[in-house]
């Protein structure tokens, strides 16, 4: 008890003090709606506030109409209001936001204008130009999460091609950038977020093909390569007539490839791997990346024929005579298909061995 009323006033201080140094945000939010306007107006003095607002709309200052739009907004919330003066109302009231909204050059005050009920397409306008400057001063993830607050507040809203080119421009930015940010996180590890709502969210976009190419890129690096090779699936299957999507079913294969460890595992991705890469040979005769696309082609033979030659030798040593020398066999087929020396050399030797084994074992 003794201790309370120090106790008390403290927290009364303190209490004070949180809000002298949260009253220039306060009075600064929802775009400084209401700031040295009157909250509402009778209806006698309707017409006299919107002949106010009009006189400072033409004074072309984001002050200016910022006191116009507060002005117009207690206005439309006078009761009784006739047909004819609330549409002139409303009028000025879109006006003031569109001069505003160009006037504007503070993203966080143009963010406080989608909030505050104003017509759908200037909401979204200046949810866009805040999201852009956002953007152009770098942070990139506010004026993303921005665009998808827009998405969700707008369901299939009109501005969904400017919003989609924004989305690109960030995502692919931040898949560029080599920096650092927290000591430990890279920039570029925010870009899959991006692009994946740019890809889910837009898929009419016209860079949904260059989008699902730095995904699969980005997954590739960090070597998930089952998504990898889904993002390069999808880039062919929405984007059949893009530039990439030749490159992307070539770049299916070697993950595949890339994905296996010893050849002792998953014959079927190797084999896979091989038609895939024989027909896009068959497909795309002459194209750029005709050397890149044989060499994948190489290492998946190899490959078939080193899984051979193992389960070959495993056969013998289980003592099946069958088992080995169908394996051997085949091991030596894809071997000079391979055409390298070396291992075309090896596959004869293991078969001669194996068919001698079994002459042996006959006699």
């Amino acid at each position: 008890m003794i201790c309370s009323a120090p106790r008390q006033r403290g927290y009364r201080l303190s209490l004070a003090l949180l809000l002298i140094a949260c009253t220039p945000f306060l009075s600064g939010c929802r775009g400084g709606i209401r700031k040295n306007v009157r909250p509402r107006f009778e209806l006698v003095e309707v017409p006299a506030a919107i002949d106010t607002s009009r006189t400072e709309l033409t004074k072309a200052e984001a002050k200016h109409s910022l006191s116009a739009l507060d002005r117009m907004r207690s206005a439309s919330g006078t009761q009784d209001l006739p047909a004819e003066l609330r549409r002139e109302v409303d009028n000025v009231l879109e006006q003031a936001a569109a001069q505003l909204i160009v006037e504007l050059t503070n993203p966080h005050r143009l963010e406080d204008l989608t909030v505050i009920n104003l017509p759908r397409s200037l909401a979204l306008e200046a949810g866009l130009r805040a999201a852009r400057l956002y953007y152009e001063d770098g942070k990139r993830m506010r004026a993303f999460r921005l665009i998808r607050k827009l998405d969700q507040n707008f369901p299939q809203h009109h501005e969904r091609q400017a919003a989609g080119k924004l989305l690109s421009e960030i995502g692919f930015d931040l898949a560029q950038d080599k920096g650092r940010y927290g000591l430990f996180f890279h920039y570029r590890g925010l870009a899959p977020q991006v692009l994946e709502y740019l890809v889910l969210n837009y898929p009419n976009d016209p860079t949904g093909d260059q989008a699902l190419w730095t995904l699969a890129a980005t997954y590739e690096r960090e070597s998930r390569w089952e998504v990898a090779i889904e993002k390069h699936q999808d880039l062919i299957l929405w984007f059949s007539d893009s530039q990439r999507a030749a490159a992307s079913e070539a770049r299916i294969p070697h993950l595949r490839l890339a994905a296996l460890g010893s050849p002792h595992y998953d014959r079927t991705s190797m084999r896979v791997a091989r038609e895939e890469l024989e027909a896009w040979l068959q497909n795309h005769l002459g194209h750029a990346l005709e050397e890149e696309v044989r060499v994948d082609l190489k290492d998946a033979i190899q490959r078939l024929t080193d899984n051979d030659l193992i389960v070959a030798r495993f056969y013998r040593r289980v003592k099946s005579f069958t088992g080995a020398e169908y394996h051997a066999r085949r091991a030596v087929e894809q071997a000079r298909d391979g055409g390298d020396p070396d291992q075309i050399d090896e596959a004869e030797r293991t078969l001669s061995k194996i068919l001698a084994w079994g002459e042996k074992s006959a006699r």
